[in-house]
């Protein structure tokens, strides 16, 4: 992977770092809220960044004293971002999909499921081999959508104790809105369900599409907000 990558913690916030222009948008300083303000600010304007300007993120609504330091400071507010998560104690109720689509878990051979991921993202360079790599641990499960034998989209989960995070998913362009992630995301949750999962958690961009799916499936979304250098 293109730049170094580096976490840590400070003064009750953690902070991660890369330095790869590409992939500026990793670079975050997690636990922005009314105490920590004053810190988050000396951290993301010290001179440990490496030319990358980190992005804060604070809970949805912040108290005005706070906004304002962070605007005094030249910050300036971004797009949201999310956390979508909800509990398992039942069975998820999915949205049945229709007989044409069927789920396949890959195993160790995983060019055809890195093909469609990577497809449906429709990204290159560092921001495709990030997505690679990730995806090519061996605790990262995958799942591809078939519809007709013809694979249309990708999914991926990994089990961290009781809770299962859901991660990469995207569909080829030609194939979207025929129900792929959905039948994906229902999937799945009944594998999270069978492992004993209490919890399910995804990073959601709030009301895009997959927020939109994600919703469907039960699922409630933390927004958070996100300030950046400008």
């Amino acid at each position: 992977m293109p730049g170094d990558f580096q976490a840590w913690d400070h003064a009750g916030l953690k902070a991660v770092m890369v330095t790869d222009p590409a992939l500026s948008y990793l670079s975050i300083v997690f636990g922005t809220d009314r105490s920590t303000v004053p810190d988050a600010i000396d951290l993301a304007s010290a001179p440990i960044w490496n030319g990358v300007t980190p992005t804060l993120v604070a809970p949805f609504e912040l108290d005005e004293d706070a906004e304002a330091q962070l605007l005094a400071a030249g910050l300036t507010r971004g797009r949201d971002r999310g956390l979508a998560f909800r509990r398992l104690d039942d069975h998820p109720s999915g949205r049945v999909a229709e007989e044409r689509l069927h789920v396949v878990e890959v195993g160790a051979e995983r060019a055809d499921f890195l093909h469609v991921l990577l497809g449906g993202y429709e990204t290159d360079g560092a921001i495709s081999a990030l997505i690679e790599a990730e995806h090519c641990l061996r605790a990262v499960r995958g799942f591809v959508a078939f519809e007709h034998g013809i694979p249309i989209a990708a999914a991926a989960m990994t089990f961290h104790d009781d809770v299962a995070v859901l991660g990469g998913a995207s569909t080829l362009r030609e194939h979207r809105g025929k129900g792929a992630q959905s039948c994906l995301l229902a999937h799945r949750l009944r594998l999270a369900v069978e492992a004993d999962c209490t919890l399910a958690a995804a990073t959601v961009v709030p009301d895009s599409v997959s927020a939109a799916n994600l919703a469907r499936a039960g699922f409630d979304v933390d927004r958070r907000s996100a300030w950046k250098n400008a």
